[in-house]
C-alpha cells in the first residue's frame, strides 16, 4: 500500500484540480483509513484493515472494495449541504482506490524486479526491506518541501471528529498523532541522502502523478453516470494502461 506522505502528495494534487473541497477535511480523510491502533509489531490493527479498507475476509489488499464504501457513505453525502463531510469521505474513498492501485501496479513490480530479494524470505520480510526506501523517500520529501500539505495543514490542525462507525475516534487521534510525530520529529537513524535501491523518487513521483490523474478521472466518471450494479472497485473504469504493472527499473539498484 502507499505511504502516508504519498497519500498527502496525491491529495495535494487533487485539491488543485477538484474545486470546492474543504482542504482540512480532505487532508484528514486521505489518511483516515490507516487509523487502526497497531499491536507491538504492527501486524494487527484495531479496527483491522479488512474493516477499514473494505476487504473481504481471507483476501489481500488487492481485494479492496472501494465502491462498497462509495455506495454506503460517499454517494449518500451532499457536497452542497455538508462540504466538510463530503470532502472527508472523498479523501477516504481516494485513499482506498490509491491503495488498490498500489497493489496492482507497484507491488507486483517489486516481485518482477527483485526476485532475489523475495527468495528465501517471506513477503512481509522482503517488503519491510523495501519500506526502508519508501519511508526514507517520505522523510526526504517532508524535509525538502516545507510548504507541502503535511506542514501547511496536517501538522498543526486538530484531528476532526469521526462520523464513520468503523473509524473509532481514539484510533483516529492515535494514528494522526503518530503520523505527525513520525515526520515532524524523525529518528536520527534515517539516512536520507543516499541511493534508493528498490524504489526511488522518480518511481514514487510517477505513482503519485498517475494515481492522482486516475482518481480525478474516476471522480468525473462517477459524477457523470449511474454506478453500474455489481461493480466493486472503481479501477475497472480505467484503461489497461492506467492499471498496468510498473516496468523497471524502480530504484537505483
Amino acid at each position: 500500500m502507499g505511504t502516508w506522505i504519498s497519500h498527502l502528495r496525491i491529495a495535494e494534487k487533487l485539491l488543485e484540480t477538484i474545486p470546492g473541497l474543504d482542504e482540512t477535511a480532505f487532508t484528514f480523510g486521505s489518511l483516515a483509513p490507516d487509523s487502526g491502533i497497531p499491536n507491538a509489531n504492527w501486524t494487527v490493527f484495531d479496527p483491522p484493515k479488512a474493516v477499514s479498507h473494505f476487504i473481504p475476509d481471507g483476501e489481500t489488499e488487492k481485494g479492496i472494495r472501494d465502491l462498497i464504501f462509495y455506495r454506503e457513505h460517499l454517494q449518500k453525502c451532499s457536497r452542497q449541504s455538508d462540504p466538510a463531510q463530503y470532502s472527508f469521505l472523498l479523501g477516504y474513498f481516494f485513499h482506498l482506490v490509491s491503495d488498490k492501485l498500489w497493489t496492482v501496479r507497484v507491488d507486483p513490480a517489486f516481485h518482477v524486479c527483485y526476485p532475489d530479494l523475495f527468495a528465501g524470505r517471506t513477503v512481509v520480510e522482503a517488503i519491510d526491506i523495501i519500506k526502508d526506501d519508501m519511508y526514507g523517500l517520505d522523510q526526504r520529501y517532508v524535509r525538502d518541501n516545507k510548504q507541502c500539505l503535511f506542514w501547511r495543514v496536517f501538522l498543526n490542525t486538530p484531528t476532526p471528529k469521526s462520523t464513520l462507525e468503523f473509524v473509532r475516534q481514539d484510533a483516529l487521534e492515535h494514528q494522526m498523532d503518530h503520523i505527525r510525530e513520525f515526520y515532524a520529529h524523525p529518528s536520527s537513524e534515517w539516512v536520507l541522502d543516499r541511493p534508493y535501491p528498490y524504489i526511488n523518487e522518480a518511481t514514487m513521483t510517477r505513482y503519485v502523478d498517475e494515481t492522482a490523474a486516475s482518481l480525478a478521472k474516476i471522480a468525473r466518471l462517477l459524477g457523470a453516470m449511474p454506478l453500474p450494479e455489481g461493480l466493486n472497485s472503481s479501477i475497472t473504469l480505467l484503461t489497461s494502461d492506467e492499471t498496468s504493472v510498473f516496468a523497471g527499473p524502480l530504484g537505483d539498484k
